[in-house]
């Protein structure tokens, strides 16, 4: 059988939790956010770079195919990073 003083610990430590628990979800979301917003400027730059590899006087073909891959790798990154933010909290940022 537990003590008083062992239920107003377990007691304590519970709402100390349950209390931290908002904050945690917020600092999460924003996390996921800036994770989102750091795809979405990474695939710009990779945009901006094909663009610039296809222009360019010599066609470095290898270089263009990776560079697509990089780019689908990073839009279908950015996207299940957003189904992700819709699931966890609700709609994407």
């Amino acid at each position: 059988m537990a003590t008083l003083r062992e239920k107003l610990l377990k007691t304590a430590d519970d709402v100390k939790k349950n209390m931290a628990v908002p904050f945690k979800v917020k600092k999460e979301k924003k996390e996921l956010e800036v994770w989102i917003i750091g795809k979405e400027q990474k695939l710009a730059e990779l945009e901006s770079d094909l663009n610039d590899m296809k222009a360019d006087d010599t066609l470095d073909v290898e270089a263009i195919l990776y560079k697509q891959d990089d780019l689908a790798l990073t839009k279908r990154q950015l996207e299940q990073g957003e189904a992700l933010m819709k699931e966890l909290f609700g709609k994407a940022e």
